[in-house]
């Protein structure tokens, strides 16, 4: 019975610390400030080679958990400007699983405009990444 109640302990403080880990950087505060700047920054000049343009984002969600980010957010060019859009392209939505190593953000996998849900089962595809940060 001890040792029942041991792994239980064990598991329910597994699981607390699990569930603690996913920390929600949709709010640019002074505790994620470093982190959400770059993580934009990097999303943002992909963008820019591709589609020639400086954007903004409004961050409709941001999480992070072991080194692993999930971003949705709603795009819009820095000069107030209507963005151009090719064929097979929807306005205005950007998503993008990032990744920190070495103290630095790096782009897994992204996209923008996209008129599928080109990021269904991507917590399959990385299992590395904790599943709280894409809800």
């Amino acid at each position: 019975m001890k040792n029942l109640s041991f792994t239980f302990l064990l598991s329910f403080l597994f699981f607390v610390t699990s569930a603690q880990s996913i920390k929600d950087y949709r709010i640019k505060n002074n505790n994620n400030s470093a982190d959400r700047t770059m993580m934009l920054d990097i999303l943002r000049a992909k963008m820019y080679e591709t589609h020639k343009n400086e954007f903004v984002f409004v961050v409709n969600h941001l999480k992070v958990g072991n080194n692993y980010a999930w971003f949705k957010g709603e795009v819009q060019r820095k000069d107030g400007g209507s963005i151009r859009l090719g064929d097979g392209e929807d306005c205005c939505h950007v998503e993008a699983l990032l990744k920190k190593s070495n103290g630095k953000w790096y782009i897994v996998e992204s996209a923008a405009f996209s008129t599928d849900l080109w990021y269904d089962g991507i917590e399959n595809r990385y299992p590395k990444a904790p599943y709280g940060i894409f809800n």
